[in-house]
């Protein structure tokens, strides 16, 4: 195979990709490898083979950035992941050391009461969308 084809083929790919600088550089470096491999395999090929085998420029192109585009949804969704995980991690700390403390406290006879003023003037029953409003908080020890 001539070494013409080669360059030919890779500066094609090289014109059509647009991009990142470093992705460019890693994209273009893999298309090389690839094509070497391919020409130590297949001697006698020419561009078109080169091409039927690859794809064209364009092709290579589009189907590299739909690549890219999978690793950065990849991306995306492990730190969702990670963000969930690590919410869910705390909010179970969170409320085993809530229940601790609260078990630890009724354990030694701490506990809060409410208690409700009597009102002495309203002898109707309480309306259906009533709420309790204590009328004072006492703690007891």
């Amino acid at each position: 195979m001539d070494n013409k084809v080669l360059k030919k083929y890779l500066r094609q790919v090289r014109h059509v990709y647009h991009g990142d600088k470093k992705l460019k550089k890693q994209f273009l470096q893999d298309v090389e490898d690839a094509l070497l491999c391919y020409a130590e395999s297949h001697p006698g090929c020419s561009y078109d083979n080169i091409v039927h085998r690859f794809g064209t420029p364009t092709e290579l192109r589009e189907s590299f950035s739909s690549s890219d585009m999978l690793k950065r949804r990849s991306i995306l969704l492990y730190r969702l992941v990670i963000l969930f995980s690590v919410l869910i991690t705390l909010s179970i700390i969170l409320f085993t050391v809530d229940y601790v403390t609260n078990s630890y406290g009724h354990s030694k006879g701490h506990y809060t009461d409410y208690i409700d003023q009597k009102d002495t003037t309203d002898t109707s029953p309480p309306p259906l969308n009533y709420t309790h409003t204590p009328y004072g908080k006492y703690t007891f020890n």
